[in-house]
């Protein structure tokens, strides 16, 4: 059934401005993973979240600076520096894998095969999220994968919220959920 190329995607959610041991950590597996699996495109996924302790700085910017250290071969980083929230990464890569796949060779009857790496808290929604935006990028949804470390200490249950809050904001857009959700990590973001 399959006649079509798929080109190696790997996304990665940021968590934070500092270059934590958590962080890490968690960089080196992407590291690993990419060294291993050579993806012909990587998209660093995560904004300006920290701007009183770290203003002017994204997670992206951050994951990108770290991996090109530690990095034996040079993928095709892309570094999406908007998003604040899980829904904002996996909704935010799709676009970037739209404009950089047709640039490998999508035209030719290209599909995509998705890594994604998050904190394992957050790998339901992820899963999700990936399923509703990168549908129609896969073959199949066997093409998406989930690659997770966990270090998170918040009680895991706040992530149920996420996840019934995006899977409204996917249903019913027009409610604003996502843009509240925005705004909330904005608002955040000048506190930590």
């Amino acid at each position: 059934m399959t006649s079509a190329k798929k080109i190696d995607v790997v996304v990665v959610c940021g968590y934070g401005c500092h270059l934590n041991t958590q962080l890490r950590s968690y960089l080196d597996r992407v590291a690993e993973f990419i060294n291993r699996h050579n993806p012909q495109l990587v998209i660093l996924c995560g904004g300006e979240t920290q701007k009183k302790t770290a203003p002017g700085r994204t997670e992206a910017s951050v994951m990108a600076e770290y991996l090109v250290d530690v990095h034996q071969k040079t993928p095709r980083f892309q570094v999406s520096p908007d998003s604040f929230t899980t829904f904002e990464n996996i909704r935010d890569a799709v676009d970037v894998i739209r404009r950089q796949v047709w640039r490998v060779g999508r035209c030719g009857g290209f599909m995509v095969r998705v890594t994604i790496f998050c904190e394992a808290q957050r790998a339901p929604l992820v899963v999700m999220l990936a399923r509703h935006f990168m549908g129609g990028l896969v073959e199949s949804i066997d093409d998406i994968t989930v690659g997770t470390g966990s270090w998170e200490r918040q009680d895991p249950f706040k992530q149920v919220w996420n996840m019934i809050a995006s899977k409204l904001a996917i249903k019913f857009p027009r409610l604003g959920i996502a843009e509240r959700q925005r705004s909330s990590r904005i608002r955040r973001s000048f506190t930590i």
